[in-house]
């Protein structure tokens, strides 16, 4: 079960980039493998947070994605001067990945140290 929760990301990231990248290319949209793992990272983080603490850290990533959103706003509306919806919300999105494979990848650990 831990090698699955482990290596399950990758195998999908891996495998299933070009496919998604040749789909959406022909729609001539820009969306990314990495664009649609993030909700099944954040389901991951909530069930193995779930196993292996007791308690889902969901509403803490919730928190925390949240306060990078209003921290990239503000940084975008001061550095330069304007707020580009599209352009906060693709970086924004990415962040999010970021932040959930550490997460996620970090509670796999966990669960590997806590059962050995």
């Amino acid at each position: 079960m831990l090698i699955v929760l482990f290596l399950l990301p990758v195998v999908l990231f891996v495998f299933c980039n070009k496919k998604v990248n040749r789909h959406f290319m022909k729609q001539q949209l820009t969306v990314k493998m990495a664009d649609l793992l993030v909700p099944y990272l954040v389901v991951g983080i909530h069930v193995i947070s779930s196993l292996t603490l007791g308690m889902s850290l969901f509403p803490y990533f919730l928190i925390f994605i949240f306060t990078l959103a209003i921290i990239l706003l503000l940084y975008l509306a001061v550095k330069k001067g304007e707020i580009l919806y599209s352009k906060f919300f693709k970086s924004w999105w990415r962040f999010v990945f970021l932040s959930s494979i550490v997460t996620y990848y970090g509670l796999v650990a966990t669960n590997i140290i806590t059962s050995i």
